[in-house]
């Protein structure tokens, strides 16, 4: 997802930037829904250390879901 993030920083406009924010906000759900995986099967031998990043995952969502909200309200204003 970090490696997206740096492409939105160099968007091209303000559709390019949020389209990009989508794809990074997609590729952690997509991580969340792995990491989740892998805690339920127990694939690791501690799963419960997943927690923390399982956390930050989802305050990662947010974050990216918050900055596309307020891209997109911006773009509108214009």
């Amino acid at each position: 997802p970090f490696g997206h993030h740096g492409e939105a920083e160099s968007a091209e406009s303000r559709a390019d930037f949020v389209h990009k924010l989508r794809i990074c906000a997609k590729e952690l759900r997509e991580a969340r829904r792995w990491l989740r995986l892998v805690e339920r099967a127990q694939l690791i031998a501690k799963p419960h250390l997943l927690a923390g990043i399982l956390a930050e995952a989802d305050e990662l969502i947010r974050i990216f879901s918050a900055s596309i909200r307020t891209a997109e309200s911006n773009s509108k204003r214009k």
